[in-house]
């Protein structure tokens, strides 16, 4: 099963034709090959086959070259292709980053937060329990401070998309970043952030909160145990991240890190993104991550030093 899968994931994006001119160059190669095979080991006598060896090498190297050359001319089409397309694509994507950049930061950073402060400024104390309007004003505030954490993630994976960007790093506090960046989420109580997480590791604070905060929730997301937790903490080199739901093996992590991946029977909604999302935020960061899995559960392990 998994050998015809390799194979079909190999052909894949190539014209039937190109398929079949792939497998007669093969072909006349290994022909070629068996019969030079059987030349130099002498198993044929030289009256009956060795003087028309090199007639016949002539032929299959002709033979070989215009379905070769169909497959070769197939896979530069498809590159330009594709190139066209990436690049199409990417000036999208820039369009999409000036938005962020200008639009969005204006409107996150600058009007709402003046309009809070100054709705704040004109009602009383009395006056908001009166117009019973505090959880209202909590939400609305609880709100900004998401939308802008969401907005600092973006604002850095659109930087990495500019040619020869290094991402910025500065030396944090993991668990007091993870606090904050969990404290409004519905899971934070199901979080337990250990002491003895780094206070000085080098990071870009919310590329690594998003990443570790997509291990968070595919612990509990998929995760059967009636009381789901997370336990994050340090063990020698690595940060855990440590789940009691299904178990996952090392192999299991890495199949399922593949862009689009998701198992046949997950009944779990999801794009298959995420976690191959995530590995790339770490591997940026200079970092590594693999799986063990345990008698109940998971345990995540970022290699940081």
């Amino acid at each position: 099963m998994g050998k015809n899968k390799t194979i079909k994931g190999a052909l894949d994006g190539i014209s039937v034709k190109s398929r079949i001119c792939l497998i007669c160059a093969t072909l006349i190669m290994f022909v070629f090959f068996t019969v030079q095979t059987f030349v130099v080991f002498d198993l044929f006598s030289e009256s009956m086959f060795l003087m028309y060896y090199a007639e016949f090498g002539w032929y299959c190297v002709i033979a070989f070259m215009p379905p070769f050359f169909v497959v070769v001319r197939e896979f530069l089409q498809n590159k330009a292709y594709v190139s066209g397309q990436l690049k199409q694509k990417n000036i999208y994507l820039e369009h999409a980053a000036k938005i962020i950049r200008h639009d969005m930061h204006s409107g996150i950073n600058t009007y709402l937060p003046r309009g809070i402060k100054s709705m704040k400024r004109r009602l009383t104390e009395d006056k908001i329990k009166e117009l019973k309007i505090q959880s209202p004003l909590q939400l609305i505030e609880d709100g900004l401070s998401h939308a802008q954490k969401v907005y600092l993630g973006v604002y850095e994976f659109t930087n990495l998309v500019k040619a020869n960007t290094q991402m910025s790093k500065q030396p944090t506090d993991i668990k007091k970043i993870l606090s904050e960046y969990l404290r409004l989420t519905a899971y934070s109580n199901q979080v337990l952030l250990d002491n003895n997480l780094p206070t000085d590791l080098e990071i870009n604070e919310p590329l690594f909160c998003t990443a570790v905060d997509n291990l968070i929730r595919n612990g509990l997301k998929y995760n059967d145990s009636k009381t789901k937790y997370i336990k994050v903490y340090l063990e020698d080199i690595f940060i855990c991240i440590e789940d009691n739901g299904r178990g996952l093996t090392n192999e299991e992590f890495w199949e399922l890190s593949k862009p689009y991946a998701r198992k046949e029977d997950q009944k779990e909604s999801g794009t298959g993104l995420g976690l191959n999302i995530c590995i790339e935020i770490l591997k940026e960061h200079g970092f590594t991550i693999q799986a063990e899995k345990l008698k109940q559960g998971t345990k995540l392990k970022i290699k940081v030093k």
